[in-house]
């Protein structure tokens, strides 16, 4: 943005183009040395020339014109900038085939592999997500992922029953009051993805067409490493574990609400559970993956349903109730 007087001055030359410092400062009330700046600004904008280096008068140039002069050499820069990016691009992915080809060449050497990198974890599900032909299995600890998580699944969840993979989510119960998760199960659900829940689940895992499997490496909660598992005999293992724990989850009953007839959700119903083999709040709590306090909230509830004095009260009163 050009100063007050370094406008009036351009202004100025452009009616007078014979103008003078001392014209233009009598016309325009500047002092010389105000002038001057202006000239120096307007130099430096490519809107004042002179007409040889040696002549103290300036001519006002076309705006179009000073624009074109001002950025030529920026323009240069930046179309070579553009080519060389687009070489280094070309370059790059001439060269992913290769990548990949190789990885999978060691992939096919090693039974279990190690990733440490998220983005690396993600092109291995993307791919085999891809080429899968009969089913994937998911066991999914956790209170449920975000909506955004779930949003991004879902269209591919549903491409995937379109060509009749068979697809079994495997999740933890307290997901049953996890809105984004529950929006999920009902938009996949009648297309035929099969949803059960258990009071807790302990490993992330993913199994493809029996022929790979993904398990969490879960070192700490800060842990994003994944253990490529490649091994038909260890993959038989975990499949074996996914249908025994498929056996003894309760389906999702994603078309109601998840209340028993007694008025327990599953959460509160594994808390009395825990409540009646004589666990401590903490334990209770760590099992089902739920705060301390959000498991308290559910015990004092239920001692106040079943008016029960005691936690050892209220096992005996939910048995009596059926609520056990």
């Amino acid at each position: 943005m050009l100063s007050g007087t370094a406008f009036e001055l351009y202004e100025y030359a452009v009616t007078h183009p014979d103008w003078t410092k001392e014209s233009a400062s009598t016309a325009l009330g500047y002092t010389i040395r105000d002038l001057n700046s202006a000239i120096t600004e307007l130099t430096g904008r490519r809107l004042f020339q002179q007409p040889a280096p040696d002549v103290d008068c300036f001519t006002a140039i076309s705006p179009d014109v000073a624009l074109a002069q001002l950025v030529e050499a920026d323009e240069r820069l930046l179309i070579d900038l553009r080519a060389k990016i687009s070489g280094h691009r070309s370059d790059m992915a001439s060269l992913v085939p290769t990548y990949l080809a190789a990885r999978k060449r060691i992939a096919l050497d090693s039974s279990i592999e190690i990733l440490e990198d998220p983005g690396v974890i993600r092109k291995l599900l993307i791919d085999y997500g891809r080429d899968v032909t009969e089913q994937v299995l998911i066991s999914q600890p956790g209170s449920g992922s975000t909506a955004e998580v779930h949003e991004e699944g879902i269209q591919k969840d549903l491409e995937l029953l379109e060509r009749g993979i068979v697809r079994k989510n495997l999740y933890n119960a307290s997901t049953l009051d996890h809105v984004p998760t529950r929006k999920a199960v009902a938009a996949t659900a009648p297309a035929g993805l099969e949803y059960r829940t258990l009071p807790y689940v302990p490993l992330k895992v993913l199994i493809f067409d029996q022929s790979l499997a993904l398990v969490a490496r879960q070192l700490d909660a800060d842990d994003r490493a994944a253990l490529v598992v490649r091994d038909v005999n260890l993959i038989h293992v975990f499949t074996q574990l996914f249908n025994v724990a498929w056996e003894l989850a309760t389906p999702y009953g994603w078309e109601t609400e998840s209340r028993t007839p007694a008025g327990l959700n599953s959460i509160q119903r594994s808390v009395l559970r825990g409540m009646a083999a004589g666990y401590s709040d903490e334990v209770i709590a760590r099992r089902l993956d739920i705060s301390v306090r959000t498991c308290r909230r559910h015990i004092a509830w239920m001692l106040e349903e079943l008016g029960a004095e005691s936690r050892f009260q209220a096992a005996l009163k939910a048995k009596e109730a059926g609520w056990l």
